[in-house]
């Protein structure tokens, strides 16, 4: 479950504990505001995985849809199908035949980071400009988790994600084409598995 956030670098902080449009953070304010006034944003992904030993790179695309409160999905073009929610979340894997559906417990880690998009004021992550439009997000206690930078775009959404993680292991997410409509709610990230399919489940 780990590659989805990294995607799920992308999820967010609850509705009622966000801040306001007008005093979010610099890195969120236009897609906060955004997506409160429509509802859900959806945008074109392409995500690069780099090894820290020089083994090259991965490279998948996508589609990652947000809402609030706390909902993400991302659509690969291979057919993997990943969600984050409050309750957990779910990763359907055609190659195996598989969902694993996740508990709270599984995907709290990944919910920090996803939620940093839109509320770097999280708990445990501080937003430092490190640019004219660059953002970095770290963990206030520097030995624990990963760091994300933000770059964004002339519009003042989100253009490009880095996520570094402790062994030198990046994730880059970068973003095009943000779309904002009305909210599909909870069953819209909510995985049913395809006849035949083994179910996992995981705490």
């Amino acid at each position: 479950m780990s590659f989805a956030v990294a995607l799920l670098a992308l999820l967010l902080a609850t509705g009622a504990g966000a801040p306001p449009a007008a005093t979010a953070p610099a890195s969120t304010r236009v897609l906060l505001a955004k997506l409160r006034a429509a509802g859900r944003a959806e945008v074109g992904v392409r995500v690069e995985r780099r090894d820290p030993l020089g083994g090259g790179a991965r490279v998948a695309r996508g589609r990652l849809a947000l809402e609030l409160p706390r909902f993400a999905r991302l659509d690969l073009d291979d057919g993997q199908r990943l969600t984050l929610r409050d309750d957990g979340g779910d990763w359907l894997q055609p190659a195996t035949r598989q969902l694993i559906r996740a508990g709270a417990r599984t995907t709290s880690g990944l919910l920090l980071w996803c939620g940093a998009l839109l509320d770097p004021r999280t708990p445990g992550l501080v937003e430092r400009k490190i640019g004219a439009r660059e953002y970095a997000l770290v963990p206030r206690a520097p030995a624990v988790g990963d760091t994300q930078r933000v770059t964004l775009g002339g519009d003042g959404l989100p253009l490009r994600v880095v996520v570094t993680s402790s062994p030198g292991e990046s994730v880059e997410y970068r973003l095009s084409g943000w779309r904002f409509g009305p909210a599909r709610g909870r069953s819209g990230f909510v995985l049913e598995p395809p006849r035949g399919y083994e179910v996992v489940k995981m705490q």
